[in-house]
């Protein structure tokens, strides 16, 4: 049989109208989880997902699964897909690429009439950005279970709107939402194409990237607690200056993760909280907000451990009393190595230039890798830049590692249960 081939022209097309929905004068996109924008994009993804003729079904959170039935009754499925939110004022690329992607995938395989054992699904997961509700992969987590269902229906927005509410409104939380999760067996490989959303594969002149592991963030939260006072009226040595301690840690966390290690750690102080917040008034009070990262769990928390070691020790050497709280403490998530060999392998048969990488950001394969082995591609992001309207990924590259996904989805659908 010939080699089914991924239709550039349209992949782009689908992408660009995709685009167009939430779309700024200044090029960027917003469309929030459960918003109008959002849910414009939803429709439009299942009507061309039932144009190329899938069933399609949304389940209890608003995830969308278009289904390619195979010929062995009951095979678990291989599962092909990404997300269509995005953050306020984004890109055009990010998660849209893969949902798309996963589409085209599903579409051109329906167009060839290939006999599969195996059904195919696309997974169109909803809210895996952040941005609205301060918690990440819900759709994804709902599927696989990671997370209590009545812990994300009572999620709220900055607006205070529950999510059970939202879903509602919508017409989506119809079903229990604990059916949301797919039992064992159901999903048998999970496959997501994105950007990179770093610059790795650019600096490389790589057009693939094959993700081995996806690292996942500690998040601490630090506050010293010292003494306000008049800034002229108070002698340098009686200060206790909450903020120059929680400044002597910002510039320490850059030391600590710049040290040579056997996997990395990169550790980022996001934000910064000073108070009373007068120009003439020595801050009392100084919190600030640590993301640390890494593949390796281990070298995370060794520097996780000695990150909040200088915290105890400046607090001390200043007068001050501490607060130190874990917000969050995710486990990296290595994908599949069958898989990474399975990609890989397609890439080098197709004389692909690719590299065997990591991700730093976080994304669905990690929690779809609990119910199911996962594999991710990445594509180039045009000097790195993603949740921003200069993000690009050219369509060239997208339809690159849009055949190598389609390649590996037949090749797994092939295979007997």
């Amino acid at each position: 049989m010939a080699t089914v081939r991924i239709d550039a022209a349209r992949l782009g097309r689908h992408l660009g109208g995709l685009a167009r929905i939430g779309l700024h004068e200044d090029g960027s996109v917003t469309r929030l989880a459960f918003s109008l924008a959002e849910m414009r994009a939803r429709h439009y993804m299942i009507h061309l997902l039932q144009r190329a003729g899938m069933a399609v079904h949304v389940d209890g959170i608003g995830n969308v699964i278009g289904r390619v039935e195979g010929g062995s009754r009951g095979a678990p499925a291989v599962a092909v897909g990404s997300h269509i939110d995005s953050v306020p004022s984004g890109g055009r690329f990010d998660g849209a690429v893969g949902a798309v992607a996963a589409l085209e995938v599903a579409t051109a395989i329906m167009e060839a009439a290939v006999p599969l054992r195996r059904p195919v699904e696309v997974l169109i997961f909803a809210a895996e950005e952040s941005s609205r509700f301060g918690f990440s992969t819900i759709g994804s987590s709902a599927m696989a279970g990671a997370t209590d269902p009545e812990r994300l229906l009572n999620l709220t927005d900055r607006n205070g709107e529950r999510l059970g509410d939202i879903l509602a409104r919508f017409g989506i939380g119809g079903e229990d939402i604990s059916a949301v999760r797919r039992g064992p067996g159901e999903v048998g490989h999970y496959l997501e194409l994105h950007i990179e959303q770093g610059r790795v594969l650019m600096e490389e002149g790589k057009p693939l990237g094959v993700v081995r592991s996806i690292a996942a963030p500690c998040r601490l939260k630090v506050s010293f607690h010292g003494r306000a006072d008049h800034s002229g009226a108070t002698p340098m040595r009686l200060r206790r200056d909450a903020l120059v301690a929680a400044a002597r840690l910002v510039s320490f966390v850059e030391d600590v993760c710049v040290a040579e290690r056997a996997v990395p750690v990169v550790g980022t102080v996001g934000v910064i909280e000073a108070k009373p917040g007068a120009v003439n008034v020595i801050p009392g009070e100084a919190s600030l907000w640590i993301d640390l990262r890494s593949t390796s769990l281990r070298e995370r928390t060794g520097c996780r451990d000695v990150v909040l070691g200088e915290a105890s020790r400046l607090a001390a050497a200043r007068g001050l009393t501490l607060e130190a709280e874990t917000l969050m403490e995710d486990e990296p998530v290595d994908m599949d190595p069958e898989l990474c060999g399975l990609l890989a392998g397609i890439a080098t048969e197709h004389r692909i230039d690719h590299l065997v990488m990591d991700s730093g950001a976080g994304h669905d394969a990690m929690q779809m890798a609990r119910i199911a082995r996962a594999g991710m591609l990445f594509v180039p992001s045009r000097e790195g830049i993603s949740h921003n309207p200069r993000e690009w990924t050219a369509l060239p590259d997208i339809t690159v590692g849009a055949q190598v996904l389609l390649e590996a989805t037949l090749a797994l659908a092939a295979r007997d249960a």
